[in-house]
């Protein structure tokens, strides 16, 4: 994996499970079959951050800052899961799709 191939050790499994949340709600809410999605990874510093990208048709971010998940709930864990994995997390979203921000830096040794 990228993150690990870079120094983020213990860093890598979080990295990979963020992103893999992020994809699964693209393929869940954006319906990537008529859209496309990406993702782009960059490391600076101590810092790893990856950006999950849709060309859907966007949502209505704040409500992501109701916090509807429930240990039961079928739906809504996945943002809650990245923002506890990451250290920052920002979701920007228009007409012209979704952005995922994640960022994490690397611990020390």
């Amino acid at each position: 994996m990228f993150a690990s191939e870079h120094g983020f050790g213990a860093e890598a499994q979080d990295i990979a499970l963020a992103a893999q949340e992020a994809l699964k709600n693209i393929i869940q809410y954006a319906h990537p079959a008529d859209n496309n999605m990406h993702f782009e990874c960059t490391v600076a510093g101590e810092n790893f951050t990856i950006d999950v990208i849709d060309q859907g048709s966007g949502f209505d971010v704040t409500i992501l800052e109701k916090d509807h998940a429930t240990p039961m709930s079928l739906h809504g864990r996945g943002i809650k899961l990245i923002r506890g994995l990451m250290d920052s997390v920002r979701i920007t979203s228009d007409s012209e799709g979704t952005v995922v921000h994640m960022q994490k830096k690397r611990s020390l040794p």
